[in-house]
């Protein structure tokens, strides 16, 4: 099988940004098939250069990255993401068309324009489309009101085109599979494949722990850690307020490792609150979070009010939960439900900073119940959340598109959240 997939921020080998994509691609070659991968040059996160790539796989596939100019200046203003997100569909379209035809074709959103420049290929080629969901839009941009109803109008139409003309779609979080059913796609078509726990990057060398805490100079301390991008959405400003309600704690450290658009503001807040507990670092790539973790001693989440916030499922929970780290979170939603339904952290309510603050104090004074929330977080991911297992069943979905609708296999939810 050849596959086309359109992916405009599909992350390089030490790049910040999500593993399944670059995951998936490697195990479609392992399995003898051919991919050609269209991306922009840049890190969605960093901005940083992508490189081409050419890869073998041990099963005699291949994967071949493009690489696409695009502009730049992603998080300068909601016009400069649709600008590049708009030059990105176009080049992408015209580039791909001058590919040899592919089998399949599979596209994504995040963003929008690239699943629909991929769906346009699948028609004109009469080939089979898979749909993968990643962001609901409009959907998330008016919920957040960075845009009206009468301009989400057109995106809307655009989306329910790629929904409902799609001959299967993948959604990555369990409010997203929801949010597409609810519009009417049939359920047939929706599978949920979500990001999956990767065991074996989870394997560390004996001494990780204290390597980590001396790099970084963290002592005897009490580490509560934050790994992801600094938006109106994961409200990191959250994080730093709790960080003054524990200025009498000395033995507390707050380390926030990202970046994002709202990190400039949260770090002017620390300044600001005069702040010597909450220490911000670089991103760092996916490979180096695992180490970062075993020095840690909880991890962080939190998320900004929104009607959508169930749609939310980040890497970082499967991430702390696969470190075996309580999560102390600040938030709604289905991950909220999950955390405390597990047993693996704890939660309170979506911009509580003071109640965040109390979670990381308790935690600091109760070692024991740090341990059981790890070890309840550790064993769910390693159950439900496999992501060889998860992966599998994604190339199981690929392969089917090339066969008789009735051949292809049913669709899976690995945990009945939706």
């Amino acid at each position: 099988m050849h596959l086309l997939y359109i992916h405009q921020f599909f992350a390089g080998p030490s790049a910040p940004g999500p593993a399944q994509p670059r995951n998936l691609v490697a195990l479609l070659a392992e399995r003898g098939h051919c991919v050609d991968v269209v991306a922009c040059d840049f890190n969605a996160y960093s901005e940083q250069d992508e490189p081409e790539e050419r890869i073998a796989g041990t099963g005699g596939g291949w994967v071949r990255v493009h690489r696409l100019p695009t502009p730049r200046g992603l998080r300068a203003s909601l016009v400069n993401r649709l600008q590049t997100y708009g030059r990105f569909a176009w080049s992408a379209y015209r580039y791909a068309d001058r590919l040899p035809r592919t089998d399949v074709v599979m596209g994504t959103i995040q963003p929008l324009f690239g699943g629909f420049a991929a769906m346009r290929l699948a028609r004109r080629w009469g080939r089979p489309f898979l749909l993968e969901i990643r962001d609901l839009w409009p959907d998330a941009l008016v919920a957040k009101q960075a845009i009206a109803g009468w301009q989400a109008a057109p995106l809307e139409r655009m989306a329910r085109s790629m929904y409902f003309g799609a001959d299967r779609v993948v959604c990555l979080t369990p409010g997203l599979q929801t949010e597409i059913l609810k519009k009417g796609v049939p359920a047939n078509r929706v599978d949920l494949l979500p990001n999956g726990f990767d065991s074996a990057m989870f394997r560390l060398p004996t001494g990780a722990r204290e390597s980590t805490r001396e790099r970084y100079g963290w002592g005897a301390a009490f580490v509560a850690v934050y790994t992801g991008t600094h938006t109106e959405v994961t409200a990191i400003d959250v994080i730093v307020r709790a960080g003054m309600h524990l200025r009498d704690r000395p033995d507390i450290r707050i380390e926030l490792f990202g970046s994002g658009q709202t990190k400039p503001a949260a770090m002017a807040l620390a300044r600001e609150l005069g702040l010597g507990n909450v220490h911000f670092h670089d991103p760092v790539p996916k490979s180096q979070i695992p180490g970062i973790l075993a020095g840690a001693d909880a991890g962080l989440m939190t998320l900004f009010h929104s009607p959508l916030i169930h749609i939310y499922f980040e890497n970082k929970l499967i991430d702390y939960m696969g470190a075996g780290k309580p999560i102390l979170a600040a938030m709604g939603g289905v991950q909220a439900s999950l955390i405390e339904r597990e047993g693996a952290g704890r939660v309170v309510a979506g911009l509580d900073d003071a109640g965040l603050a109390r979670l990381i104090r308790e935690a600091a004074d109760d070692p024991a119940g740090c341990r059981r929330m790890g070890e309840a977080g550790r064993a769910f991911v390693t159950a439900n959340l496999a992501q060889e297992v998860i992966l599998a069943r994604y190339a199981d979905v690929l392969e089917s598109l090339v066969r008789p609708v009735g051949e292809r296999p049913a669709v899976w939810d690995p945990l009945g959240l939706s």
